[in-house]
């Protein structure tokens, strides 16, 4: 029982940084003074506490594509791209994570009235 604890303590706690990961990325590039070198200094603070935690196999859609993201994240860093190119891959690739997040909590209620509509 407890080695399945500390299972499900890593799975939450790696979980928890690949959403922090995620969100102080999107914020630093939706700022107003983005660039490149400052990007990269950024990356480093973040990842430093990113690698302190173990990696765990997460088994959902979601989390394969935030991992993706931080390996696209360290890609774009070393990249010969410009600092508004960076920004907007970043930005849209974010914005594609978490689309795929809510579209798993939304339920359509057409069938609760016996109609197809919905109403």
């Amino acid at each position: 029982m407890e080695e399945r604890k500390k299972d499900k303590y890593l799975q939450t706690r790696y979980r928890r940084e690949l959403e922090r990961y995620l969100n102080k990325v999107v914020s630093f590039a939706m700022g107003d003074e983005f660039e490149k070198s400052t990007y990269e200094n950024m990356l480093q603070k973040v990842l430093q506490k990113f690698n302190k935690i173990q990696k765990v196999s997460l088994y959902s859609d979601y989390f394969e594509r935030l991992e993706a993201f931080v390996e696209l994240t360290k890609e774009l860093a070393q990249s010969d791209k410009d600092a508004e190119d960076i920004r907007t891959e970043i930005l849209y690739r974010a914005n594609q994570i978490r689309k795929s997040k809510r579209k798993k909590s939304y339920s359509r209620k057409s069938k609760k009235y016996g109609r197809e509509d919905g109403y």
